[in-house]
């Protein structure tokens, strides 16, 4: 019977910590200084601003991927595309891009820089250039086969911000294509326009000013 007590007093003592938990009471059970964790601010309040488009300035240390479709001359094209930041106004891009059509397709790798013009609100311009390959498959052409060409580009477009970390992409950007084959050697040139997504990603933790915390 003492036993059944002591459990019951134990529970008993048990659901009043509880409540008195539960309910904030103001003179909670005297605890060690060393023991009493210090408030953390809610985390909602931090993952707000992520889901919504604030206004952000360029900042630097920016990481983004880009998925975008259009023409090249007078042939579809697929673009992706990997971006750095290091400055607020400068960018290192790579693409890789698929050209096909009815008789050849071609793969085109270029490299490049971008330089971030002021925008408003949610619009940022950019402009391009820079240089690359591309590598020309003939398909089932007879006696034909592939190249790969030098190629020179330079354009420009912008970034329409639907949130602070994702964006839509248009681009315009007139290509250079040196042919060095004896037949026939020279340049000739190709329009292209697309669009499509951009995701951005920051290398760094925001600063407690970003997330409305404070320092």
């Amino acid at each position: 019977m003492r036993a059944v007590r002591r459990h019951v007093w134990g529970a008993w003592i048990v659901t009043l910590l509880a409540c008195q938990v539960a309910l904030g009471a103001d003179d909670p059970i005297a605890m060690p200084d060393s023991a009493v964790a210090p408030a953390v601010a809610p985390a909602a309040s931090v993952a707000t601003s992520d889901l919504a488009f604030a206004g952000k300035p360029a900042s630097a240390g920016i990481i983004a991927m880009s998925f975008t479709g259009g023409q090249f001359g007078a042939d579809p094209i697929y673009n992706l595309n990997l971006a750095f930041y290091p400055k607020t106004w400068l960018g290192l891009e790579a693409t890789i891009a698929h050209n096909p059509s009815s008789d050849t397709h071609a793969a085109l790798h270029h490299a490049g820089a971008s330089v971030r013009i002021p925008g408003v609100w949610r619009l940022q311009p950019f402009a391009a250039a820079g240089l690359g390959t591309i590598h020309v498959f003939p398909g089932n052409a007879l006696n034909a086969t592939s190249v790969t060409k030098l190629l020179l580009h330079a354009g420009g477009g912008a970034h329409f911000f639907l949130r602070d970390d994702v964006a839509l992409r248009f681009e315009g950007r007139s290509f250079t294509i040196l042919d060095q084959q004896e037949s026939h050697r020279g340049a000739y040139g190709y329009a292209e326009w697309s669009v499509g997504l951009a995701f951005f990603r920051s290398l760094f933790a925001p600063a407690p000013s970003e997330t409305g915390a404070e320092p």
